[in-house]
């Protein structure tokens, strides 16, 4: 199994570096463009959060990605002190906010959205709905094998 480990700099412009090398590898993976910026949302939200609210003093964060059996797991880790998912899920905004909304969009546009380590740890999920390339990375090839990792 092919996966992407990747480390970043906790900053804004990693951000953009780390959604463009999930979405690199999702299509990889097979996943179509209709699913691609599903992905590309859901993680740019979790990776915005980490940034924003994980590392204040630009620590790092850290991606994960792996395929298996049609489904891309993602996890973004952060080295902050968490928080209370239980308090954010609650969803209550004021009706003029624009802000906030993240959690949201993740569990709208990925299958699985779960909070880990007081929430330093998400681990979004998507599943490849034409159930091809279930198994593994590749081309018609068969081209799967090897380690795709980045640290920025």
């Amino acid at each position: 199994m092919v996966e992407l480990r990747a480390r970043y700099r906790g900053t804004p412009r990693s951000v953009r570096e780390a959604r463009a090398a999930v979405v690199d590898y999702a299509r990889l993976c097979g996943f179509p463009s209709a699913l691609t910026v599903d992905i590309a949302l859901g993680v740019g939200e979790a990776l915005a959060n980490a940034v924003e609210h994980g590392n204040k003093d630009l620590g790092f964060i850290s991606v994960a990605c792996t395929f298996q059996g049609g489904e891309l797991t993602i996890e973004v880790r952060d080295e902050g002190s968490g928080f209370d998912i239980g308090h954010v899920s609650k969803g209550r905004r004021e009706p003029d906010a624009v802000r906030g909304f993240g959690i949201s969009i993740m569990r709208s546009v990925m299958d699985s959205v779960v909070y880990e380590q007081r929430g330093t740890c998400v681990r979004l999920r998507k599943r490849l709905r034409d159930g091809s390339n279930t198994d593994g990375l590749g081309d018609a090839s068969g081209d799967a094998s090897g380690d795709a990792s980045k640290e920025a």
